[in-house]
């Protein structure tokens, strides 16, 4: 019966010479990098791509647009000079240049001139000494002369937004 060992005797208490035991750096480095892993895994999967689909907060209601075209203008020859209505300035006259993105575009405008030339005569007949008076009265024609083109182009071709813009180059009233 006799193979029963002695039960291990109490460590004795350090004295100020001794060294104290290390604790063991394999286990704390371990831990180190397996936090470092998950906190580096869980980054990746969790972060957005940048070519993954928008969610249904990040759809917006505005298409994409390729990139622009440059611009090319054409201009009316001659400038248009107006009658105005009464009680202000009795004529207006404007140079006049339409601007159009690619080569269809400016094709419509040169094929249409006419039609727009007269449209733009009858649009600033009706221009009124308060329009005139405004700060902004160029821009402010400028505008609305661009959707009369537009209009204009539109009833000839069947297309939208065909002219970009419409620049006065000479903006005279007397």
């Amino acid at each position: 019966m006799a193979d029963k060992k002695p039960a291990a005797a109490a460590p004795a208490p350090a004295t100020p010479g001794e060294a104290k035991p290390k604790p063991p750096i394999v286990p704390i480095v371990g831990a180190a990098l397996l936090s470092a892993v998950l906190v580096g895994g869980l980054m990746f999967f969790l972060m957005p791509r940048p070519d993954a689909a928008p969610t249904e907060d990040e759809v917006t209601d505005e298409p994409r647009r390729a990139p622009a075209l440059p611009m090319s203008y054409v201009e009316i020859e001659g400038a248009l000079v107006a009658n105005l209505p009464p009680g202000g300035p009795a004529f207006l006259q404007v140079r006049v240049q339409i601007g159009a993105r690619g080569e269809p575009a400016k094709a419509a405008i040169e094929a249409h001139l006419p039609a727009i030339q007269s449209a733009l005569l009858a649009q600033l007949r009706q221009t009124t000494a308060e329009e005139l008076a405004r700060p902004d009265a160029m821009t402010h024609l400028q505008d609305k002369a661009l959707a009369e083109v537009n209009r204009v182009l539109e009833a000839e071709t069947g297309q939208r937004d065909t002219a970009a813009a419409v620049l006065f180059t000479s903006f005279v009233t007397q």
